[in-house]
């Protein structure tokens, strides 16, 4: 399905700033009360957030979250791994303590956040991304009602400011065609830390992988589906709306999207042949 316009509830969050010290003072504290509201001390889900020198990106996430809606009771786990900008201190503006991880990497960041997590259930983030006041429940659901034992989400990218979003959905597009085909035998190979949920107990047995490589959401919901069934969730509920770099980081959108299908054509295979 086509995504071409960022929804109301996520625009509101897109701010522009590149410095904590553009920041109006008034934003910390709608931030910090949103927050201060859900606060809990007998958490049901742990949102687990994951932050590197995020000072330009971070206010979006932290807006968004405290605007969640939930039937249940909610505790925010945010990582600092080794920021050398001002990430933390606009996390604690707004109301938020971060955790400390000093052993830089992916795995490293998301094993110590859930190692301070408190909730049954965890569902994991990323600081340069903005979530919809639906998304925890939307995620939630499936589990709750015995219809997955994990349940992992997609993404769609909030354009930079003159650029168009439509690009962006063809974009998407093509990547969801990918991941529908992947969720036939290898579900493990759609999930992505940005937006994954799976019960804290049997994730802390199985714990994340050791190291920098981005491939520490892969890894734990390969071992989750030794024990379950994980569960897409496809619902604009539960869409997470993140920053466009890792498509710039191609250098241009034709690039970013002709060496996508290339790489894709080359693996196709793998994705009919169940792992064992």
């Amino acid at each position: 399905m086509l995504r071409p316009i960022v929804p109301a509830n996520i625009k509101i969050h897109s701010f522009e700033y590149k410095k904590m010290e553009e920041i109006p003072e008034e934003i910390f504290e709608r931030i910090k009360a949103g927050f201060e509201r859900q606060k809990t001390d007998i958490p049901l889900i742990s949102v687990n957030i994951i932050a590197w020198n995020e000072e330009q990106n971070i206010l979006r996430n932290l807006s968004s979250l405290s605007a969640m809606k939930s039937a249940h009771l909610i505790e925010y786990v945010y990582v600092d791994n080794n920021s050398k900008d001002k990430t933390s201190e606009i996390m604690r503006k707004c109301g938020i303590t971060p955790v400390f991880e000093l052993k830089q990497g992916y795995g490293f960041a998301r094993q110590a956040a859930m190692e301070n997590s408190h909730g049954k259930y965890i569902i994991t983030g990323d600081a340069d991304t903005i979530y919809p006041p639906t998304w925890i429940d939307t995620m939630l659901k499936p589990i709750l009602s015995g219809k997955g034992f994990a349940t992992y989400g997609t993404y769609s990218f909030v354009p930079n400011k003159g650029d168009s979003r439509l690009r962006f959905a063809f974009y998407e597009f093509f990547r969801d065609i990918v991941h529908s085909l992947r969720t036939i035998n290898r579900p493990e190979l759609a999930v992505g830390g940005v937006n994954f949920c799976f019960p804290r107990e049997e994730a802390l047995k199985i714990g994340f992988i050791k190291s920098d490589s981005r491939m520490e959401d892969g890894q734990m919901a390969y071992a989750l589906t030794k024990i379950g069934k994980l569960k897409r969730v496809t619902k604009l509920k539960a869409m997470a709306w993140t920053v466009t770099r890792s498509v710039d980081k191609s250098g241009s959108f034709f690039k970013a999207i002709t060496s996508r299908i290339v790489k894709e054509l080359k693996r196709v295979s793998i994705y009919f042949n169940k792992n064992q």
